[in-house]
């Protein structure tokens, strides 16, 4: 029995038709397409967004789009979908005129790159800022919130329903795995 809630704060990382559609089996009402190909998925995508699937796009590793206004509007308008993840501050300014929601990846590989991170973050402020790895949350939420009070992702090295429950406890808003059996696993595991 899946817990009620626990869906909402997970999102799939998906890279193909196949994990895509694994993860709308379970029941996730929310992806993220973090590589792979957006033309072999652009048909089964807009399709689930149409059906009120939110759809999150790395703009920095999925292949087929161009860095630029067009490709924004394009996600936008034309598929309809939610948002946009980029390590890059004037993409997600730009995403922003087109009503995106905008994530901020920060890699937080070691201090310095964290803190020049969080200094960097756009404005108007980002929908929510991804940490990379998702499991250095624990340790880097004081300084995380030391500067802003914008909701935290986690995401990359998410490879067990503990660890992306760690992440939620140390104050996540949201963990993305890109493992199936994290997602079955993690939608029956309560969130303490």
């Amino acid at each position: 029995m899946r817990t009620p809630g626990v869906l909402g704060v997970m999102l799939p990382a998906v890279r193909d038709g196949a994990s895509l559609n694994q993860a709308l089996d379970l029941g996730y009402r929310q992806v993220l397409l973090e590589r792979g190909s957006l033309l072999a998925l652009v048909g089964p995508l807009a399709g689930a967004a149409r059906r009120g699937i939110a759809i999150f796009v790395n703009l920095d590793a999925v292949e087929g789009l161009a860095p630029d206004s067009a490709a924004l509007a394009f996600l936008a308008t034309d598929l309809g979908f939610s948002g946009v993840l980029s390590v890059k501050p004037h993409l997600l300014k730009d995403a922003s005129r087109f009503r995106l929601r905008t994530i901020q990846r920060i890699h937080a590989l070691d201090s310095t790159g964290l803190e020049t991170g969080l200094h960097s973050l756009v404005s108007p402020s980002p929908y929510a800022i991804a940490i990379a790895p998702g499991v250095a949350i624990p340790e880097v939420m004081p300084i995380i919130r030391s500067i802003t009070d914008t909701p935290v992702w986690g995401t990359g090295f998410i490879s067990s329903a503990e660890q992306a429950g760690a992440v939620l406890h140390a104050g996540a808003a949201l963990v993305s795995s890109a493992r199936l059996e994290v997602w079955r696993e993690f939608s029956r595991t309560p969130v303490s």
